[in-house]
């Protein structure tokens, strides 16, 4: 296990979980009403798919301490699924690059079912909130 605990300390090819995620049907109704949409597939209970945004983050906390700002993101969804699914969210930081004075890191986190199926995948990026 890589021990890190500042975002500039990252570098590519550094992989980050699997971290477990059970989303209760609740949890992920919260997700819907806090985004104030009303939807066919809240009401059929499917996962409400920018939450993968936020399993990023929890991810990227594993070994970054420093608090960061949460930049860009890009999601790509591959199928639905219910509430009540254990979700698996692993990732690797796939780029670093400097603008403007401050250090980058983009991290591709792959959102997975229980059987391995990708769900989605969240591209985000990260820079320290201080430089």
């Amino acid at each position: 296990m890589v021990h890190i605990t500042r975002m500039t300390d990252l570098h590519e090819g550094v992989e980050l979980g699997p971290l477990r995620f059970p989303v209760s049907a609740s949890a992920n109704d919260r997700y819907w009403r806090a985004a104030g949409i009303a939807h066919p597939a809240r009401d059929a209970r499917r996962l409400y798919p920018p939450m993968a945004a936020n399993l990023t983050i929890l991810l990227l906390q594993t070994l970054v301490t420093e608090p960061v700002l949460h930049t860009a993101q890009r999601l790509e969804c591959h199928r639905g699924a219910e509430a009540g699914t254990e979700l698996t969210v692993a990732g690797t930081v796939i780029s670093r690059f400097a603008r403007r004075g401050r250090e980058y890191a983009v991290l591709e986190a792959i959102v997975a079912l229980p059987d391995g199926r990708s769900l989605w995948t969240s591209t985000a990026t990260f820079t320290p909130v201080a430089p």
